[in-house]
């Protein structure tokens, strides 16, 4: 029994802070890659949310706007672990509202999880949360 719990140890000191950094770094580039091409070319990035992403409840400029700023400030918001939570959450609802409204892929499924893990565990010990809170 003692090799048990010398794995969870194992587990828990070791393995999750790698595993929640990758998954921040992991989901973070997808985000931001993809905020640094609406930024490359922006007259396309509002052309496509006027046309082929067009948004129900939000005008294309302010949606295009919003969804850019977000995919640029968020995810550095999960690179170094600040503010983890709500970075994550925010990516959330973009995620969401990408599968409802925009392109609905089984690949956002899986984001949507890493970001409920990172919305419920937080940034871990590898983290300026945990740095300067010294929270998860």
């Amino acid at each position: 029994m003692s090799a048990y719990f010398a794995f969870n140890r194992y587990c828990e000191t070791l393995i999750l802070p790698l595993a929640n950094l990758w998954a921040r770094i992991y989901i973070g580039l997808i985000f931001f890659r993809s905020g640094q091409a609406k930024l490359s070319d922006f007259e396309e990035t509002i052309d496509l949310f006027t046309d082929d992403w067009a948004l129900p409840f939000l005008p294309a400029q302010p949606a295009a706007y919003l969804a850019t700023a977000g995919e640029l400030i968020l995810p550095v918001l999960l690179f170094v672990g600040l503010f983890t939570r709500l970075g994550a959450l925010g990516l959330l609802v973009m995620t969401v509202i990408i599968q409802v409204y925009v392109l609905p892929f089984d690949t956002h499924y899986l984001w949507m999880i890493i970001l409920a893990l990172l919305i419920g565990l937080g940034g871990g010990k590898l983290s300026l949360d945990y740095l300067l809170f010294k929270s998860k």
